[in-house]
């Protein structure tokens, strides 16, 4: 199980290679995409933390005293979705139609409506 709160870029490339890992044999494109997402996520849960520090509104816009919505909300989404392309692409070793499902199936349990 990877901790969404995580801002640890090499431990959370760890525990997606250990998920994935329980499932499939990861080939050097399918490390090379996990490379990519851990710093996603890893920034999505900085962003995190700053939104959870700043709330959820903040002083902005065009007029004085005007509340926004914090940007580090959509980033953290788009870091996710970007992050999940990338995971989604993880096949692992083999050949068949059944050839990374599992590890679909996987991240779309560990991220749920996260991503």
């Amino acid at each position: 199980m990877i901790d969404p709160t995580e801002k640890d870029a090499g431990k959370i490339r760890a525990a997606l290679i250990a998920l994935y890992e329980t499932e499939l044999d990861l080939e050097p494109t399918d490390l090379a995409l996990i490379d990519a997402a851990a710093p996603m996520l890893s920034r999505a849960a900085q962003l995190d933390a700053v939104v959870k520090r700043d709330g959820q509104m903040i002083p902005g816009g065009n007029r004085a005293g005007m509340m926004v919505l914090h940007p580090g909300i959509a980033q953290a989404q788009t870091n996710r979705t970007q992050a999940a392309s990338h995971l989604a692409k993880i096949r692992g070793e083999g050949d068949g139609p059944k050839r990374g499902h599992n590890a679909r199936e996987a991240v779309g349990a560990r991220w749920g409506n996260r991503v």
